[in-house]
């Protein structure tokens, strides 16, 4: 049992369970069909969870400076233990793709697979567009639901504001990272003005969710993804507690799936 925690935290399971809910919840809505919904979710979470053990690898050495709590650099797990679970899921999410999912979709899970393994190039060789980066590869979910559903011009929105909240959280990250990560343009930026500007594009996404809103569940999900956004930005610049304020701009994306319904 010891060894259950440091594997949740390694895949990320949170994160990765958004990714699955992102492509299961709207095409079981529309479809009212499980097994189809879960045919086109299951490779979704597998890619995910593959994508963030292999970014724990990358990020081994920086992370003894900025997560040394992390399972691999706490000497939790070993690489040798991460690296078979890497290529294990890896293989798992490229055969369930291929099993499961159209030719005419299957596109968006491969190029989602290039992107997420292709990040540790992004981290070394361009951080300067690290953020904006995962801002495009978090909204490639939401483009497969497009993909679906392509006559649904509400989605593209949503794709919008999905992009612009991942960019406006990338940003607070790097804030908390930025003694261990490379120097970049990013570096030429105060971290009070980069917080600024992260947290400015958080609401330009929510303006984006707000300017399609149809019906009262919508305006209560809005202003409760509002409220979530608030609350983080009085524990980023009053209170500086900043990984309080990162767990809150998670939660906006998991009540945010109801725009995706």
């Amino acid at each position: 049992m010891l060894i259950v925690r440091p594997l949740l935290r390694l895949t990320r399971i949170d994160s990765s369970l958004l990714g699955f809910l992102a492509i299961f919840l709207p095409v079981s809505v529309r479809s009212n069909d499980l097994a189809f919904s879960l045919g086109q979710a299951i490779p979704l979470l597998l890619i995910c969870v593959c994508t963030f053990i292999a970014n724990d690898l990358d990020d081994v050495e920086r992370d003894q400076v900025n997560h040394p709590d992390r399972p691999l650099p706490a000497h939790q797990l070993s690489t040798t233990i991460a690296v078979i679970l890497y290529f294990t899921f890896l293989g798992f999410a490229l055969f369930s793709t291929r099993h499961f999912i159209g030719p005419r979709i299957a596109f968006w899970y491969y190029a989602l697979v290039a992107l997420s393994i292709s990040y540790g190039y992004i981290v070394d060789w361009l951080p300067s567009v690290k953020a904006p980066y995962v801002g495009i590869t978090s909204s490639i979910p939401v483009l497969i639901v497009i993909a679906f559903y392509p006559e649904e011009t509400r989605l593209y929105l949503v794709a919008g504001s999905v992009f612009l909240l991942t960019l406006g959280r990338e940003l607070c990250m790097n804030i908390k990272d930025r003694a261990g990560d490379a120097i970049s343009f990013v570096n030429t930026f105060t971290p009070k003005q980069l917080a600024i500007a992260a947290f400015s594009f958080q609401a330009m996404g929510l303006f984006l969710l707000a300017i399609q809103i149809r019906n009262l569940g919508g305006v209560t999900d809005l202003l409760s993804m509002t409220l979530l956004l608030v609350i983080s930005a009085v524990c980023w610049f009053k209170l500086t507690r900043y990984r309080v304020a990162i767990i809150l701009m998670k939660l906006e994306f998991f009540v945010g799936l109801y725009f995706l319904i």
